[in-house]
């Protein structure tokens, strides 16, 4: 059964940006756990069967917030426009690591969930996510990187750093939030140096 008709609800104003903006409202104030159809509807101060004409379940919620979340990198996907050196693409790619680490300890549960979405041919689509990851991979191979190779870059940097963020305890003090921060970065800065060497060995 294919996605439901929703251009005849299209004067509500319900979109599929829209849709995902209010369930990342709800799992800022909520978490992952605290997601439901009801509580989306609710943030859209719309009837649930109104938000049931564009998403069928919690399941299809939970796969659009998965493929839709990332419309705040839009300046991130821009950068790696710009990025003319591997250095460039490093510093790109740590700061981008850095403000997703953000954006996850904002919504709680949202890391796991995406980490347990995360399939192969992520760049494909027109979701948000796959602009961001077609972004960084075009980038590695206008430096000259086959694609191949890049791929597996950014696996091995996406795959990192999800499961570094879905790890991380949650602090019970400045202290533990401040240690967090630094194994965080310790560990992005050595992942970051082993692509450099990586790469400067294959070149």
């Amino acid at each position: 059964m294919g996605p439901r008709d929703r251009s005849s609800h299209a004067a509500a104003g319900i979109s599929v940006a829209t849709i995902v903006e209010a369930a990342l409202a709800v799992i800022r104030q909520r978490g992952v756990n605290g997601l439901t159809m009801r509580s989306v509807a609710e943030q859209l101060k719309v009837r649930a069967p109104s938000l049931y004409h564009h998403v069928r379940n919690k399941d299809e919620l939970l796969d659009l917030v998965a493929r839709n979340a990332f419309a705040a990198f839009a300046p991130a996907r821009q950068a790696y426009d710009e990025v003319a050196s591997l250095d460039d693409w490093i510093a790109v790619t740590t700061a981008g690591s850095l403000r997703l680490r953000a954006f996850y300890a904002d919504h709680a549960g949202l890391a796991q969930l995406i980490l347990a979405k995360a399939i192969p041919g992520r760049d494909r689509g027109d979701d948000n996510r796959a602009e961001l990851v077609r972004a960084q991979l075009q980038a590695l191979v206008r430096l000259g990187v086959p694609e191949s190779t890049a791929r597996d870059i950014f696996e091995t940097a996406a795959r990192w750093s999800m499961a570094a963020i879905a790890a991380e305890p949650t602090p019970a003090s400045a202290e533990e939030a401040a240690r967090n921060d630094t194994l965080f970065r310790h560990g992005l800065d050595l992942m970051m140096l082993g692509i450099r060497t990586n790469l400067s060995h294959e070149g």
